[in-house]
This record gives structure tokens, C-alpha cells and sequence, in this order.
């Protein structure tokens, strides 16, 4: 289902996580995960939907977003929307390509490579809404 179909849904009891993955099982897995944490999760097939989803008036707590996905936009711009236009709310990436470039790193609060196990993964994404906004770290190692 796209994303321009549920973030008016959201349950603003829970933690709401926008999931920007363009391949659907590796979406399909870590929404599940988030699911089974008591997450409420708006799902992006496309960088182009994330940033539609940011510029709505959705409560978001945390992006998840791939680097590398096709469209006009990509991860880089999805964690630039955050930056710019929500700037409380933090920015985990993901990505199986190398890990991004020193002059990126204010882009984003954690980093994960692909794969990583998506329970790993969603534990860390909730333990970090959990800490307050915008924790830096470089890595989810």
C-alpha cells in the first residue's frame, strides 16, 4: 500500500516510524518487526512518497530510509527533507552499498549496512525514540 494512504491512519499512541525501502520484502520484514514493538509504521515504497509523507502534517518519530533507490529522489534527499523541514526528528539509514561519505554524516543519526537482521535493527530504532530526539551516533555496529 503506498504511503500517501496511511499516514492518516497513524495512531499517535505509538511510536510512528516512516520506512523508506524500496525492495518490498526488506520493507515487508523490518515494518513487521517494528509492528511486533508496538511501532506504528508508514510505509515508502519510494523516496519520492517518504518526502510526500514528510511535507504532510503525519507525526513521525524516526525515518528509516535506503540510500539507493529508484525515482527522482533518493535516501540522501529523504534524510535532507528531514534536516531541513523536521529537524527534531531523527534519521537511520540503510544501505548495502558502503557506508556514506564523511561530508553526508550530518544527514543521518545511525547508520546499518545491508543485511542486517531487521529484529536488530527495529530494537535499535526503538531504543532510540526511546533515548529523545536526534541522538547522534555514526554507527549501528
Amino acid at each position: 500500500m503506498a504511503a500517501s494512504k496511511l499516514w492518516h491512519e497513524v495512531d499517535t499512541d505509538e511510536h510512528v516510524v516512516l520506512l523508506a525501502e524500496d525492495e518490498f520484502f526488506i520493507r515487508f520484514d523490518i515494518a513487521d518487526e517494528l509492528r511486533q514493538r508496538g511501532c506504528q509504521v508508514i510505509e515508502a515504497g519510494s523516496a519520492d512518497e517518504a518526502i510526500d509523507v514528510l511535507r504532510s502534517t503525519a507525526r513521525i518519530d524516526i525515518v528509516v530510509t535506503d540510500l539507493w533507490m529508484p525515482g527522482k529522489h533518493d535516501g540522501f534527499d529523504v534524510a535532507r527533507t528531514v534536516r531541513e523541514e523536521r529537524p527534531g526528528v531523527s534519521v537511520v539509514v540503510i544501505s548495502a552499498h558502503l557506508k556514506p561519505a564523511d561530508e553526508h554524516k550530518h544527514l543521518f543519526d545511525l547508520f546499518f549496512p545491508k543485511p542486517t537482521p531487521s529484529e536488530r535493527l527495529a530494537r535499535a530504532i526503538v531504543e532510540m525514540i526511546d533515548a529523545g530526539p536526534a541522538r547522534r551516533t555514526a554507527d549501528g555496529a
